[in-house]
């Protein structure tokens, strides 16, 4: 199969896929949205830990389709079917389970319900209960929308919660969210990295908390602290003990912007911290020496809004010990910087460019050299 054909496969699906509902739309019972995204070019080049160089180019497409219906006053139902292909290396296949094929990704050729929930809130709108599948991000307010701990899938790829969610409204501008998550014994839909498994009987729930603001103080419009356990899922010795310990991780996030006098323009700064208290010995990620692997994270961000009318630039720096298991954007024992382009051709249509380099932070055990990527990609991205 050359490389367009799947591009195209999955273009012909959103077709029938919109075509389909939008007839069922007429008739006023089903709220339908989704988005169709194209990598047009990606290419990475490696500088591997044994001196050598790889280089490899890609294409690729994901489609989403997003149905909603009112279900009764103040509930509705939700769902989306999510599907993505690759140039190479397809896997075909259909599935709704727990896990995920590895920790950070589904294998390319999947398809899936990625949401399957119903929502309700309270006659005040101050309280909503979610029940199913849903997502779960707390991404920082840029364009790169980067994150420690909640990224559910990036680029093409496929994530999800399975969980029951309840938010509060407390006044001044102010949430609580508290989220109790099923953890299948193989994974769940979010980003894991090793060595957190959830082999053990009582790993099967785990938590995510939020006390945030999206209020305006000044310039800053975005405040949150968030709070991750997985009980019993961190394997400090490696998978091939039988010891296991919590795993709780906190992250503080923060969102400001300018508006850049009367020029239209609009400057905006991000920032996050993250820290695991219990993270795995030094020699189960990896690393030479004793002792535990640090486990601190944090990322800075800016963009320029409206560079040019309708452009904006980004740039991303961020770093995260061997000890940080649960970032869906940064690999644990890595850092990362990143310059991005976008042009918002429309409200639906966008086309974007990221350059973006990453380098291992400390040399693994037995490994003569510190693996570097760099990578460039053009994507477009189309919502309906």
């Amino acid at each position: 199969m050359n490389k367009i054909q799947p591009i195209i496969a999955c273009g012909c699906l959103a077709a029938a896929f919109v075509a389909g509902p939008s007839m069922a739309a007429e008739a006023g019972s089903w709220d339908i949205s989704g988005d169709l995204r194209f990598n047009l070019y990606a290419e990475n080049w490696r500088d591997t830990r044994s001196g050598g160089t790889d280089d490899n180019a890609s294409y690729g497409s994901r489609f989403r389709l997003r149905l909603k219906r009112d279900v009764g006053d103040n509930c509705r139902f939700q769902t989306r079917f999510a599907a993505t292909a690759a140039d190479q290396g397809n896997d075909w296949d259909f599935y709704i389970r727990a896990d995920r094929d590895t920790g950070t990704e589904v294998n390319p050729g999947t398809a899936t319900f990625d949401e399957f929930f119903v929502q309700c809130e309270s006659s005040d709108s101050r309280s909503q209960w979610r029940f199913g599948r849903m997502q779960s991000n707390l991404d920082l307010p840029q364009m790169a929308t980067r994150s420690l701990d909640r990224s559910q899938a990036s680029s093409l790829n496929i994530g999800w919660t399975d969980a029951i969610a309840f938010r509060r409204q407390l006044g001044r501008g102010w949430y609580g969210e508290l989220l109790a998550q099923y953890n299948g014994r193989d994974g769940n839909g979010q980003a894991t990295r090793g060595p957190l498994t959830f082999d053990d009987s009582d790993a099967r729930v785990g938590f995510f908390g939020i006390l945030g603001s999206d209020a305006e103080v000044g310039p800053v419009f975005m405040r949150a602290l968030a709070v991750t356990v997985y009980p019993d899922a961190l394997a400090p010795e490696g998978l091939a003990s039988a010891m296991r310990e919590d795993y709780v991780t906190t992250t503080f996030k923060l969102g400001a912007g300018w508006d850049l006098a009367d020029s239209g323009r609009r400057l905006v700064a991000v920032g996050e911290i993250g820290h695991a208290f219990e993270t795995p010995e030094r020699f189960a990620v990896g690393l030479p020496g004793s002792g535990d692997a640090d486990g601190w994270g944090w990322q800075l961000g800016a963009d320029l809004v409206n560079v040019f009318p309708r452009h904006t630039m980004g740039l991303n720096y961020g770093r995260a010990d061997a000890g940080w298991l649960i970032s869906n954007d940064f690999r644990q024992n890595n850092e990362l910087a990143e310059f991005r382009w976008q042009f918002k051709y429309s409200s639906t249509l966008r086309f974007e460019f990221r350059a973006r380099w990453r380098r291992e932070l400390d040399r693994l055990a037995g490994a003569e050299f510190l693996q570097r990527d760099r990578d460039v990609r053009v994507r477009t991205t189309w919502k309906f």
